[in-house]
């Protein structure tokens, strides 16, 4: 895909995706978790999302194979921004001038911190990495060559709280499912989802206000649009239930820019997996799918 035309790959990329709804891949997932989020929609309208969602992440996948041909000369043929003035002002009110950017696997969420650096906006990413150990390694330099500061999840703490001293936009994403050891129980698409807390302990230690960012593909082409939005407001202190009150805030803000394009999210992830103790499991018992994340 990353020597194809950039249409072709694309187009490629979501034909594989709708093979794979054709199939099945994880739809019993993706139809519950529909069902949480959009309880008045009807099964079919449910059914298109979960196709186009699989369709996108094949483009995802397309455009995270031509990562290695994205540069600063072509980067602004595919990517405009919006809202850059939330940005600014942010940084502005930073006592460093370091933001932390919330974001979500949407989109095309691996191509994000790349153009956006490409297109003139430094940025760091706090990432779990690629499972595939051929892959993780391409990615990460590609990244890399575009100037973006990689930092991996659970050894990303220190290095974030020093970014930001020194002024860094922080990318962070929050949206998938997490290990009970490492989670708090806030609301999703009303109801209890397991969440990462770190954004909302970080922005409470350092004051960094927390701005969303999320890369809308624009119909079915090439083109995105990265959009910044007002900065959170968040409720002052460290203690445990602001915390928990800041991070239920920041899942809100996720919730709204899926609602805004909800076929550019993905579905297929078990994101309601980890319950609180005594809930009865969501999802019923499957093989780990290569195609959607967690």
């Amino acid at each position: 895909m990353g020597t194809l035309p950039r249409r072709t790959a694309l187009g490629l990329g979501a034909a594989l995706g709708r093979v794979a709804a054709r199939l099945g891949v994880r739809r019993d997932v993706a139809l519950i978790n529909l069902g949480f989020a959009f309880p008045d929609w009807s099964e079919g309208r449910r059914d298109a999302v979960y196709r186009e969602s699989l369709a996108n992440q094949g483009r995802h996948l397309a455009e995270i194979a031509q990562l290695r041909r994205t540069n600063r000369d072509n980067v602004r043929r595919w990517l405009s921004v919006e809202g850059i003035e939330h940005l600014h002002d942010a940084q502005k009110d930073s006592p460093t001038g370091g933001v932390i950017a919330l974001t979500g696997h949407f989109g095309s969420w691996e191509f994000l911190a790349t153009a956006i650096s490409l297109w003139g906006i430094q940025m760091c990413l706090v990432h779990r990495g690629q499972r595939n150990p051929y892959i993780e390694p391409l990615v990460h330099g590609w990244r890399e060559r575009a100037g973006v500061g990689m930092l991996r999840r659970g050894h990303a703490a220190r290095a974030v709280l020093r970014g930001l001293k020194d002024g860094a936009i922080v990318a962070m994403p929050i949206d998938q499912d997490t290990p009970r050891n490492e989670a708090i129980f806030v609301p999703f698409f009303d109801r209890l989802a397991a969440t990462r807390d770190a954004p909302a302990r970080i922005a409470a230690r350092t004051g960094a206000p927390v701005v969303p960012v999320f890369l809308f593909r624009q119909g079915n082409s090439a083109r995105h649009v990265a959009r910044f939005f007002p900065p959170i407001e968040l409720v002052p202190g460290k203690e445990p239930a602001a915390i928990a009150e800041n991070t239920a805030r920041m899942n809100a803000a996720i919730e709204a820019a899926i609602r805004l394009a909800p076929e550019q999210w993905i579905w297929a992830h078990r994101r309601f997996r980890v319950q609180p103790a005594g809930t009865p499991r969501v999802y019923p018992r499957s093989r780990r799918s290569p195609i959607a994340p967690g």
